[in-house]
C-alpha cells in the first residue's frame, strides 16, 4: 500500500509539472505572437472594381460585353442608338446644335468603352435594353493588380505601420503562403461606412465595441497561375518586430 501511494504521488507531480510546462511554453507562444505578430482572420482579396456607365439615356443598339471577357482600356463594349439619345434627352437636340463636338460624338452613334483594361466580372445590360447614367451596365476589374484589405481591431492598430511584412494565407488555395507588405492604413473604421446605423446611438445609449480599421496590403512577388479573384477570404499575420509604440 505504502508503494502503491508513493508511485501515486509521483504521478501526481509529474501531471502537475507537464501542466505548468505546457502552460508555460503556450504562454511563451503567446507573448510572442502577441510582441511579434497582428493576425487577423477578417480579410478578403479586393481589387479596384470599375463600374461602366453612359453620359445618356439611350437603348443599346449594340453589347458586346459578357462575363469573364478580358478588355483594354478604350475599348468599345457597346453603342447606344444616336436616334435614341435625342429622343430621350430633350434638351440635347439644342445642345448638339451648337457644339461641334457633341455633333461629332453623336454622329453616328454613342459609345460605351471600357474605363480600364481588365476583366468584365459582371454583366447587367442586353441589346435594347434604355440605360442611363447612373445605371451600372457591366463592372470591370484589373485581376491582375489584386490585393488584401485586412480589418485591424483598434486595439492593435498601433502595432501596425506601412512597410511591415504580411503572412497571407487564402481559403480558397490551401497549403499555399503569399509574401505581402502593408501598403497603406485606413483613416476611418469600416463602421462609418455601414450603410446600417448604430441602433444604441439613436437610442442615446452606446456599448462600446471594438471597431476595425482596414488595412491594404499589397501582394509581392504576384500570383500568377493562381486563381486569385476578389472577395476571397484570407487571413493575415503582419510582422510587427516588436514595434510596440
Amino acid at each position: 500500500m505504502q508503494g502503491t501511494s508513493v508511485i501515486r504521488v509521483i504521478l501526481i507531480n509529474l501531471i502537475v509539472i507537464i501542466v505548468l510546462f505546457a502552460l508555460i511554453v503556450a504562454g511563451y507562444f503567446y507573448y510572442t505572437n502577441a510582441t511579434n505578430y497582428v493576425t487577423s482572420q477578417d480579410a478578403q482579396v479586393t481589387g479596384q472594381i470599375v463600374p461602366i456607365t453612359v453620359p445618356f439615356t439611350g437603348k443599346l443598339s449594340n453589347w458586346y460585353a459578357s462575363v469573364n471577357s478580358t478588355v483594354n482600356q478604350g475599348d468599345v463594349l457597346g453603342t447606344e442608338s444616336n436616334s435614341s439619345v435625342l429622343t430621350l434627352n430633350p434638351g440635347l437636340a439644342q445642345v448638339v446644335g451648337r457644339d461641334q463636338t457633341m455633333q461629332q460624338k453623336l454622329k453616328e452613334e454613342e459609345t460605351v468603352t471600357s474605363p480600364i483594361s481588365g476583366t468584365i466580372i459582371q454583366n447587367n445590360v442586353a441589346v435594347g435594353q434604355v440605360v442611363q447614367p447612373g445605371q451600372v451596365l457591366a463592372e470591370v476589374v484589373n485581376l491582375g493588380n489584386l490585393n488584401i484589405t485586412a480589418n485591424i481591431p483598434e486595439t492593435e492598430i498601433r502595432h501596425v505601420s506601412v512597410g511591415q511584412t504580411v503572412d497571407i494565407s487564402i481559403d480558397g488555395i490551401p497549403n499555399t503562403t503569399f509574401k505581402g507588405t502593408v501598403q497603406s492604413i485606413g483613416n476611418a473604421t469600416t463602421s462609418i461606412f455601414s450603410i446600417v446605423p448604430n441602433p444604441d446611438a439613436a437610442q442615446g445609449s452606446y456599448t462600446p465595441v471594438t471597431q476595425r480599421i482596414p488595412v491594404i496590403i499589397s501582394l509581392n512577388g504576384g500570383y500568377a497561375g493562381k486563381a486569385l479573384v476578389p472577395g476571397m477570404s484570407a487571413e493575415v499575420t503582419i510582422h510587427v518586430n516588436n514595434n510596440n509604440s
